[in-house]
């Protein structure tokens, strides 16, 4: 007797998911530069003269008592610093022996460098200021003011903003008493909120306006200098990086640009005085199209130039040049200890000696200066590089090793060794963890990147097979659990080689497997239609916007678009296979009456309402940065936030969206005979969704009033608990219990019984339809059972009601109604998929099987639902605030289930989508027996009036099926991810990599685990339904027997 196992098609789905995502996995470890945030501040009293590495350099005594200064005395009061931004170094520096006709327009365009250098050799200097990959203004600050190499992912504990966290610069000086004050780019009130004196900030993101921001400054900049209440000031010009974007270096405006740069940094130039400290530099470079964000030379080499009166230094060679180079990072101990303040905890930057040798002191006291200082930063990287490695991080073994030895020799030699030569130690030392550090941190693994990617394009031939050969072989799909099993044990040996070594491996073991199991794998498509091969194509455009910044920034838009484009051509290729079916190959007025009948009016008005809720679904898209023309929507405001006259409106109808939610659903579940009866499942049925409504609607509420100083505000978290408790509760019990149906005890005995083992439920329901249409039931001796026909989808609509009152919570108030038009955009693409399945099935065993379009479709709405509720594949359009619902802003738990909420929230639509997937399979047989005329009469036999009980007839096309849908959804995700993740790969150096690509990407790949997980569940949901349908099925016959 068969019996619905449901291991093996479960089996098979994990498997193939959790491949592809080791494939993924090794891509983003090579890919995504990430390391760990430690949330620890250096103090004045870190290190104090007993701590010093630096045995026999010589201190004087206003170092020692540490007068206005912290470690050392600071050299200067002052210092302005001017960051131009993607100012280059051969922008900077002048070239005597270029003739001015054979300049191009950024050379040889800011001579006041080389004027200032030729007057005063010893008090200016400029050097290439060598900056880290990425290249972009948001990490390159950063990078200057933590001195850490800041990655794409920074694992920190403050996930909520993109406010800088760890220890930096800004804060050193505002804790101790330094004030600052800073112009220009308002990026630094993103990374620096509340820190600033005065701030003159402008919107920094039109890179086609070269003006606004500069011009700003310029408004305010002769003012503040004037002023004697700052320390530090800081002004961010944006015009040569706008300029760059816009026109190319090579351009007349970027001659304007620079000469107006020359200007301003000549007037600031005669503003200092001799405890002033003049910096200006480049955050990064460009590229000879005016791009950044990789690590090309013209993108990493930008100019720092160093003034002040009070310096002395050694002067540059004949021709302007002084030796060597600077790092970006070493700007921050640098202007740390010139200003009296400690080194930021995570600095990984090596003090530019130079700038600390001031006038007035012997060239002893420079040396030992320059010394003492060398051995303050050491001892600060090191007590970072020890507190790293403490909290499980592991640097490369022979690199540590060298820095041990190092540690060493400064412990137990240094007495015998000269100042200089401990200068030298020291040097290395920071040098050293510098490079280390970049090893790990910095850099693009190519070869894990394309053994990911590899892994991945196997892994989707595997599926691809599996998927066209309905492999449904219990010996090929066990094979197919080994196969998981080595290739996650290869993984084991990660210790002894290289990740993407293991990769190559995993992969060939696949292509073995292929080759082995190709009798297995014998390709039958015999169900693929036109229609399906137009859905691919539209799906492929899809697919391939991934590789153009442009169509990821447009995505909502496109996936739109694309929706309604398959939906309307999926229903007009099913209306013209249909008609030729008929023979009516012309559409003369006359033909179209004809084939005027109900499914074609129910299909139309289906698409019609899709089409008006994809449209309205507009009104709940996020605005991206880059979307200057997108209107930012009230709905994405909290309801505390709107003006009182609108708060009761938006309330009431979030509240009128949230009862439509629940009562829909519920309504098509007592027209089916679902809810009749007193199963514990069906009065779960009934009052969970309601009972949790109300909780929402209490936590709109409360979240509305004013409840500052009310006992209420105790226990404003407490209806989301209780709606979180009792949804899980619910999901729990009608795993259990499943069985949403009713039997009306017969009066007399049973008739006989066909010996068909699956035929007598079929049978008992066929009579029942009978007699039901007689209106004689009260008198039948058969046994009447409410609810047989939708027994199988009515639990997992149930448990998607239940989930969608808890992500509508999530979601917020203002998002209720886009909930509710995505759930509207799904049932007409269902009714539409239903009512063309009857229209084009042939047989049976064709209606068990969804098609490729439908899949397609189903697709695209997941797609789709993510920008309906609100976000974009940027972590700036992350709803934060779902991290709070359920808990008070002061929880002192774990990040875990904040984090997870904002996960939920995020991915609801893959969540929806992922667990509702079976109703592909259940929609046509569901749809056709509540609505017999949407049948027609091609198939209408005993066995179409079953509805949802042919899955039970049929186990093992019921298997085929649900094992279909679910690899073959998964399948279409893969390929997308896989998409972005080439894009990625390719377009690694493009501009917007870190900006567009990188996020995207990661959306992509974290969609397609939640995707993978929802899919997983709604399979075991549903061969447990099946299972339990089944044996209620032959225990009735054995009690009739």
């Amino acid at each position: 007797m068969l019996e619905f196992k449901i291991s093996p098609s479960v089996i098979s789905v994990l498997c193939l998911s959790e491949l592809f995502v080791v494939g993924l996995l090794v891509f983003s470890h090579g890919f995504l530069l990430t390391r760990q945030v430690i949330v620890m501040n250096s103090t004045c009293h870190d290190f104090n003269s007993s701590e010093s590495i630096g045995g026999g350099v010589a201190r004087n005594t206003e170092q020692l008592n540490g007068q206005r200064g912290c470690w050392m005395k600071p050299s200067f009061d002052k210092a302005v610093i001017l960051i131009v931004d993607a100012l280059r170094y051969d922008f900077a520096h002048f070239n005597a022996s270029l003739k001015k006709d054979d300049a191009t327009s950024f050379l040889n365009k800011m001579p006041v460098f080389k004027e200032i250098m030729d007057a005063k050799p010893k008090e200016a200097m400029l050097v290439p200021f060598i900056a880290d990959a990425p290249t972009t203004t948001m990490q390159r600050l950063k990078g200057l003011t933590t001195g850490s190499l800041p990655t794409f992912i920074d694992a920190s504990q403050n996930f909520a903003s993109e406010e800088i966290s760890e220890d930096n610069i800004i804060d050193q000086l505002v804790k101790h008493k330094k004030q600052v004050i800073v112009l220009g780019d308002d990026t630094w009130n993103g990374l620096f909120p509340r820190r600033f004196k005065r701030s003159f900030l402008f919107p920094s993101f039109n890179v086609m306006d070269l003006h606004t921001v500069d011009n700003g400054i310029l408004q305010h900049l002769e003012e503040e200098l004037q002023k004697d209440d700052w320390n530090v000031m800081i002004a961010h010009f944006l015009g040569v990086d706008h300029c760059g974007h816009r026109y190319g270096p090579n351009h007349p405006e970027m001659t304007a640009k620079l000469a107006q740069m020359n200007n301003v940094i000549k007037k600031v130039a005669d503003h200092m005085g001799t405890d002033m400290l003049l910096l200006v530099f480049g955050d990064h470079g460009m590229t000879k199209t005016g791009d950044h964000g990789g690590d090309s030379p013209d993108e990493i080499t930008a100019a720092l130039f160093a003034y002040s009166p009070g310096l002395n230094m050694v002067p540059a060679s004949h021709d302007g040049i002084h030796l060597g180079q600077v790092s970006q990072v070493d700007i921050v101990p640098t202007l740390a200890l010139a200003l009296g303040v400690p080194i930021p905890y995570s600095n990984l930057g090596k003090v530019v000696e130079q700038l600390l040798a001031t006038k007035g002191e012997s060239s002893e006291e420079v040396l030992n200066k320059k010394v003492w200082a060398l051995a303050q930063n050491v001892l600060q990287v090191k007590k970072y590089l020890q507190e790293y490695r403490k909290m499980g991080n592991e640097f490369p073994g022979e690199l540590w090793n060298r820095l041990e030895n190092l540690n060493v020799r400064m412990e137990k030699d240094f007495k015998d060794l000269t100042v200089r030569e401990k200068k030298k130690v020291y040097t290395d030392y920071l040098n050293l963890a510098k490079m280390m550090c970049e090893e790990i941190w910095a850099k693009f693994n190519i070869t894990e990147m394309t053994s990911g990617l590899i892994l991945m394009v196997t892994v989707m031939a595997l599926i691809v097979l599996i998927v066209l050969s309905q492999v449904n072989d219990a010996l090929v799909l066990k094979r197919l659990l080994f196969l998981t099993i080595g290739v996650n044990a290869l993984f084991v040996f990660t210790p002894y080689t290289s990740v993407s070594v293991v990769a190559f491996v995993a992969s060939g073991m696949i292509v073995l497997w292929l080759y082995f199991h190709q009798k297995f794998l014998s390709c039958k498509c015999s169900n693929f239609s036109i229609t399906d091969a137009f859905s691919f194509l539209l799906i492929l455009f899809i697919y391939l916007g991934s590789f153009s910044n442009s169509y990821v920034v447009v995505e909502n838009y496109m996936i739109s678009f694309m929706l309604l484009s398959l939906v309307i051509l999926y229903s007009v290729m099913c209306f013209l296979r249909r008609q030729r079916k008929k023979h009516i190959n012309s559409l003369s007025w006359k033909n179209f009456k004809v084939s005027l009948n109900v499914r074609n009016v129910v299909c139309f008005i289906a698409v019609a309402v899709l089409m008006v809720s994809v449209r309205g679904s507009s009104s709940y898209w996020k605005c991206r940065e880059e979307q200057p023309w997108c209107v930012p929507s009230q709905v994405h405001t909290p309801m505390i936030g709107l003006p009182e006259s609108f708060r009761n409106w938006r309330y009431f109808t979030s509240l009128f969206a949230l009862v439509l939610l629940v009562w829909l659903p519920r309504r098509w579940l007592t027209m089916c005979g679902n809810l009749n009866g007193s199963r514990l499942g069906v009065i779960l049925v009934i009052y969970v969704p309601i009972i949790t409504g109300v909780f929402v609607a209490a936590h709109w509420a409360m979240q509305a009033a004013p409840l500052q100083n009310s006992p209420l505000s105790e226990h404003i978290v407490v209806p989301p608990r209780l709606t979180f408790a009792v949804t899980m509760s619910f999901a729990i019990a009608l795993y259990f219990i499943p069985l949403l149906i009713y039997e009306v005890p017969p009066k007399k005995n049973f008739g006989p019984v066909v010996n068909h083992p699956y035929g007598f439920v079929p049978q008992v329901y066929h009579k029942l339809v009978e007699k039901y249409h007689d209106g004689n039931s009260k008198s039948s001796n058969i046994p009447i059972v409410y609810g047989l026909a939708t027994a199988v989808s009515a639990p997992l609509i149930s448990i998607v009601t239940a989930l969608l009152v808890v992500l509508t919570m999530l979601a917020g108030d203002g998002l209720a109604p886009a909930v509710l038009i995505l759930v509207i955009s799904a049932t007409s693409c269902l009714l539409v998929q239903a009512v063309c399945s009857w229209m084009t099935a042939n047989s049976i065993e064709t209606l068990l099987k969804p098609s490729w379009s439908a899949l397609c479709v189903w697709f695209t709405l997941s797609v789709h639902g993510f920008y309906v509720t609100g976000h974009q594949p940027t972590f700036s359009s992350l709803h934060w605030s779902a991290a709070f619902v359920g808990f008070a802003g002061d929880w002192g738990g774990s990040n875990f289930f904040p984090a997870l909420l904002v996960g939920f929230n995020t991915f609801m639509a893959h969540i929806l989508f992922g667990l509702s997937l079976p109703l592909i399979v259940l929609a046509p047989l569901a749809i056709g027996v509540a609505f017999p005329r949407l049948r027609g009469n091609r198939l209408e036999t005993e066995e179409a009036s079953r509805g949802e009980f042919l899955l039970v007839d049929r186990p093992e096309k019921a298997k085929e099926a649900v094992l279909f849908t679910a690899i073959s959804y998964i399948l279409l995700h893969a390929a997308k991810v896989f998409c972005s993740s080439l894009s990625a790969f390719i377009l690694r150096r493009h501009l917007m990599v870190w900006k567009i690509f990188a996020p995207h990407f990661i959306f992509e790949a974290v969609g397609f685990l939640v995707t993978c997980g929802s899919v997983v569940l709604s399979t075991v949901f549903l061969l447990r339904t099946l299972k339990v349908l089944f044996t209620w099925s032959e225990q009735l016959r054995i009690k009739s027997s």
